[in-house]
This record gives structure tokens, C-alpha cells and sequence, in this order.
């Protein structure tokens, strides 16, 4: 089945998942870089330094993951 035959319904359900995809991206790499910075931070002994800086990397990379994304998907249309 082509995208021209789908119910637009059935489309916009598939969108939305793929945003959802996105925020748990965003927030997986936030976590995921604030507990390798806590990892980092228990080896030299510097709580919480590291930490908060892995946080606003993951939170920078996620942004960006979604900025290029939206921009690609509204660039498409």
C-alpha cells in the first residue's frame, strides 16, 4: 500500500510515534550522559561536576537529534 492510500488517520498515528520516539531519545540521552559523567565523577572523586556536564551534552545531542529531524520532515513536505 502506497503513503497516497493510507487512511490519514492511520498516518498521523504513525507520526506521532515517531515523535514519541524522538522524546525518549532525548531523554535517554540525558540520563545516559549524566550517569556516565557520574561514572567519571566517581573515579575522581569531583561529584557532581561531570555529571552535570554529561547532562547538558545529552541534552544538547538530543536537541539537535531533533531539531535535524523536524527540519528533514518539514523540509519532505
Amino acid at each position: 500500500m502506497s503513503d497516497d492510500d493510507q487512511n490519514p488517520e492511520a498516518k498521523g498515528y504513525g507520526q506521532g510515534y515517531e515523535y514519541f520516539a524522538l522524546a525518549l531519545a532525548f531523554v535517554g540521552a540525558i540520563l545516559g550522559f549524566g550517569a556516565l559523567g557520574w561514572l567519571v565523577d566517581g573515579w575522581f572523586g569531583s561529584r557532581p561536576l561531570f555529571a552535570i556536564i554529561g547532562a547538558f551534552v545529552g541534552g544538547f545531542g538530543g536537541f539537535m537529534n531533533i531539531y535535524y529531524r523536524v527540519g528533514k520532515d518539514t523540509a519532505r513536505k
